[in-house]
């Protein structure tokens, strides 16, 4: 599989937030807007320059590429959630609360409207632009997953769950909580499920994935022996 487990192999997805009103901001604004209205092949830098304000040496400056900056705005909407499964917001969680935590800001995040409007328009033009799909799965979900795998790695290191493989069980858990749901979304069958469905989706996912990966009976690190 290759969904990462190394910081150093994670797409740089976590870069700092421009500033309201900088020019990066004006562009990713703009750029956002062109895409998801008339989608990646129909949107030229020439116009996203003319709607942000800025000089097309100004877009290019900052991004180097349509592509680069279509990467840009995917890392831009998944920030929220990266914040949310970084290192030091899980660890100090139970496992129970801090899954549950993983589960209701992925699913959350999955099913909104600009997430979906994303999908939509990568979903069309990837036959056509296959860079555009390699850009928008390294910025979305093989960080979100690789985030996910890297934490689940951590807990089994620690004896608070037992599994062999973090990136299948990374898998296992998502495809539980995703289930028919983003399907219905992107056919635009279902709206986004209130808080209390989308919640006791998220628990049921968790209960599940605590089952088939408990606690070891026996501690990974079994404390040392005690003073007498």
């Amino acid at each position: 599989m290759d969904i990462p487990l190394l910081d150093s192999e994670m797409p740089d997805t976590t870069m700092a937030e421009p500033a309201a009103g900088s020019k990066p901001a004006q562009v990713l604004a703009a750029a956002r807007a062109e895409f998801l209205r008339h989608g990646f092949a129909a949107t030229n830098m020439d116009k996203i320059a003319r709607v942000a304000g800025v000089s097309k040496a100004t877009v290019y400056a900052h991004f180097g590429s349509k592509e680069e900056l279509f990467a840009a705005m995917v890392a831009t909407n998944c920030r929220r959630i990266a914040e949310s499964l970084a290192e030091e917001t899980l660890e100090g969680l139970p496992v129970r609360a801090a899954l549950t935590q993983i589960g209701r800001q992925f699913l959350s995040f999955l099913l909104s409207p600009d997430t979906q409007a994303i999908y939509r328009v990568v979903v069309s033009e990837a036959p056509r632009f296959p860079d555009l799909g390699r850009r928008f799965y390294a910025a979305g979900p093989q960080n979100t997953r690789g985030r996910i795998a890297r934490y689940l790695e951590r807990a089994s290191a620690r004896g608070l769950i037992r599994l062999d493989d973090p990136v299948r069980a990374t898998e296992l858990f998502l495809g539980m909580l995703i289930g028919p749901r983003h399907l219905k979304r992107v056919l635009g069958l279902e709206p986004p499920p209130p808080p209390a469905e989308l919640n006791a989706a998220v628990d049921h996912a968790v209960d599940c994935f605590l089952i088939l990966h408990p606690a070891p009976i026996h501690p990974a690190h079994p404390p040392g022996p005690s003073s007498r």
